[in-house]
């Protein structure tokens, strides 16, 4: 089976607590042969976890113009995207991307001219959430509870102790709405998913703590256009230990996730079924191999869909009710 000879731009969280483990599970598929970072010492770092032979550059273009890859890893603050997009689709290289697609729809939409303008390369945008596989569990059961009538979808997500509340560029978010389109395109995607393509979207938004410059919490009211409708709510500022809630309400019954497990709720009977478990960062890098190789755009990683999951965050944190 043929490698793939992978270049990683980015030495931060991502790229060595994400992609790398991924990456190195993957070595049948991927040889990581080059890191690049504007600190070299921290892609030196990167580079000893990593098999002896790996090149390190202080300059992306220097590791493009290397002749040592052949696909290119981005995984870096999200306000440089488009230009390092732009850099590999100018020296010839497919990409795969740390979601979001840019750190706001405008710039999103440079992206996507990107891709319109080189329809042989191959921009794969890394939304771990849509490699879920509650997503088809809970597509295959939603019939059983007949006509939806609405969802909940509520999240407390304790972060202002977390490693990712003490990254610069997330203290100070030059992407839009901070954490909440940080995190906020994995909980659309995982909505869109199921229910499909959002007709509007209304929201609240509001800081809460410190720890950030920007929004931390968020209670949004989506519609959808095959007509269901429900609720997006979630906090990052919130220090509680709270069960994080999905529910679909149907009018024969309800489906619930909790953690691993989808439960029919019935007349008055309780069926329990088990989502399988992926690695959703493994599936993401396979997906984008299938891809370079059968030259081939993968649904999952599809920019179009990415630029609906920030379109749909930046609308609520903007007051924009209506999506484009």
């Amino acid at each position: 089976m043929k490698k793939l000879r992978i270049g990683i731009i980015g030495s931060g969280i991502a790229a060595r607590e994400l992609h790398f483990p991924a990456l190195k599970r993957l070595e049948n598929l991927y040889q990581i042969t080059a890191i690049s970072s504007p600190h070299i010492d921290h892609a030196n770092e990167f580079a000893s976890l990593c098999e002896k032979g790996v090149k390190t550059f202080d300059d992306h273009l220097k590791m493009m113009k290397s002749g040592l890859i052949d696909v290119v890893d981005i995984a870096i603050p999200v306000n440089f995207n488009y230009q390092t997009i732009k850099d590999a689709f100018d020296n010839g290289f497919d990409v795969i991307c740390e979601k979001p697609i840019a750190e706001n729809v405008q710039s999103a939409k440079q992206v996507i001219e990107l891709c319109t303008k080189n329809p042989e390369k191959i921009l794969y945008i890394a939304e771990s959430q849509r490699h879920d596989p509650a997503i088809e569990s809970i597509k295959k059961m939603i019939s059983k509870i007949g006509k939806v009538a609405f969802f909940e979808y509520k999240l407390i997500l304790q972060t202002k102790g977390s490693k990712y509340a003490q990254t610069e560029w997330r203290k100070s978010p030059k992407h839009v709405g901070g954490f909440l389109s940080d995190g906020g395109v994995h909980h659309v995607a995982f909505l869109n998913g199921i229910f499909g393509h959002a007709e509007s979207v209304q929201a609240f938004v509001g800081q809460l703590s410190g720890f950030t410059d920007s929004y931390d919490t968020m209670v949004m009211n989506i519609k959808y256009e095959n007509g269901v409708f429900g609720n997006y709510s979630v906090s990052y500022a919130l220090d509680l230990q709270a069960e994080n809630e999905f529910i679909i309400y149907g009018m024969e019954g309800i489906l619930k996730l909790e953690g691993s497990k989808l439960k029919l709720i019935k007349e008055n009977k309780i069926y329990e079924f088990e989502v399988p478990y992926v690695n959703f960062f493994e599936e993401e890098f396979k997906d984008f191999y299938n891809s370079v190789l059968t030259r081939s755009k993968s649904k999952l990683g599809d920019p179009f869909l990415a630029l609906e999951d920030l379109e749909m965050i930046e609308s609520g944190v903007e007051g924009k009710r209506l999506m484009n």
